[in-house]
């Protein structure tokens, strides 16, 4: 349905090139977490701002340079009361259970320098080295739920969900926005006029998994929502409510914990 409506329109307004000459009302700030869409909202956002002729900036607040249009944080560690200019922002947030398998499988091959590095707490073995050393799917995926599975959720438990300059969105609404719904209501919340919304709508199909663009990597293995019924057993399940006993109902997911009975 997008493909076709965005095919009707200028060729001006599907490049983007020349066509946004306001100033954007507020900074834009996209926090992530880790395994919850990063690489993607990256892509997107960076898409979007090549276009525009923005200024983009992924990493840590305290090297954010002066002159930015869009700052990406890929642990959503923002410092708000830093920030001088009105700021508007979108916070992406995943299923955690979810989150514990996709970083079962993405921690086993990935070459992100931090797998590779020995861990005290490890008694000196790499995540991937440890991650690796178990024999079973089922130990690998405790040891993930207990670690990095952990120190993400716990993360995600620590944002602010009161703060209403910040739109929170979950990932599994956003890998089924086939017709682009809820990427329009991110657009236009961030502030970008409506002469420019189908740029931003063009670079999120784009670069969205339902394109048929892109393609699988240690990155992008799946996607798909509740993964975790193919994984979990009793064993997880009543450990996970141990670490994290009402998490899914904070971040609204499960009504209650009974899901693991």
């Amino acid at each position: 349905m997008f493909k076709k409506w965005f095919s009707r329109l200028p060729a001006q307004q599907q490049t983007g090139a020349g066509s946004f000459s306001e100033k954007l009302p507020h900074k834009i700030l996209v926090g992530s977490h880790h395994k919850t869409g990063t690489v993607w909202m990256r892509n997107v956002f960076s898409c979007v701002c090549e276009r525009l002729r923005l200024h983009f900036f992924a990493g840590e607040q305290e090297k954010l340079p002066r002159k930015f249009d869009v700052f990406m944080q890929n642990h959503s560690r923002f410092m708000p009361e830093k920030f001088s200019d009105s700021i508007r922002g979108v916070h992406i947030i995943r299923d955690p259970r979810d989150r514990i398998v996709s970083g079962m499988y993405y921690h086993q091959k990935s070459k992100e320098s931090w797998l590779h590095k020995p861990m005290k707490v490890l008694g000196g073995a790499t995540y991937q080295e440890k991650i690796n050393s178990f024999g079973t799917m089922e130990e690998q995926l405790m040891f993930e739920m207990e670690h990095s599975g952990r120190w993400g959720i716990n993360e995600m438990l620590s944002w602010d969900y009161s703060d209403g300059r910040f739109m929170n969105v979950k990932y599994e609404e956003l890998i089924i926005d086939h017709d682009l719904r809820m990427f329009h209501e991110i657009f236009t919340f961030l502030g970008f006029p409506g002469s420019v919304i189908p740029t931003c709508l063009d670079c999120a199909y784009k670069n969205s998994l339902f394109s048929g663009n892109i393609e699988k990597s240690v990155h992008v293995r799946s996607g798909k929502s509740s993964q975790w019924k193919n994984h979990f057993n009793s064993d997880h399940k009543q450990r996970f409510v141990e670490l994290f006993g009402g998490a899914l109902v904070k971040l609204g997911y499960e009504e209650n914990d009974l899901w693991a009975e």
